[in-house]
């Protein structure tokens, strides 16, 4: 006798399909945050190296200034440390952008690993139900052998009395 099919399994590869994108989907986040995080700790290193261009300017202008250095120098330095300063200001705010998108990026994983985690349920849920239905089949198909046993059984013992009783 053929077996039965399973009559929800479109259903559960639709979802197992769901699970799979879903898993991509989270591999993809995963990656985006990652880079995000990479470029926030370039930014942050660029701002710490223009902070320590400051202080080495800053330094060297106190080191001119102490002989008696030229207005001329003076102003440059002033003007040197002033465009740092500017360039400070941008690359902060750069990196506060940089910020930002992490924790945009966090949040878009933590989206789809809830996805991911609905996605599993609901294969699981699936799978349970195809596994009792499989034990089902069993139940039925051991019956259906337990019957035919049983008929067999009979037939034979009925043959053995009706041999008996034609001696």
């Amino acid at each position: 006798m053929p077996k039965n099919k399973y009559k929800l399994q479109s259903v559960l590869d639709v979802r197992d399909r769901a699970k799979q994108e879903a898993m991509r989907h989270v591999a993809a986040r995963r990656a985006q945050l990652a880079e995000a995080e990479a470029e926030l700790a370039r930014r942050l290193g660029a701002l710490e190296d223009c902070r320590r261009r400051q202080r080495e300017a800053r330094e060297a202008m106190l080191r001119e200034i102490e002989p008696g250095a030229e207005a001329r120098r003076l102003v440059a330095h002033r003007t040197h440390l002033a465009d740092l300063r500017n360039m400070e200001g941008e690359l902060t705010e750069r990196v506060e952008e940089q910020r930002a998108a992490v924790v945009r990026a966090e949040g878009e994983l933590e989206q789809a690993l809830a996805a991911l985690v609905e996605a599993s349920k609901e294969v699981q849920a699936i799978e349970k139900h195809r596994e009792e239905w499989g034990r089902q089949e069993r139940r039925v198909e051991q019956r259906r052998e337990q019957k035919l046993t049983d008929e067999i059984g009979a037939i034979m013992h009925g043959r053995k009395r009706n041999e008996k009783r034609d001696e």
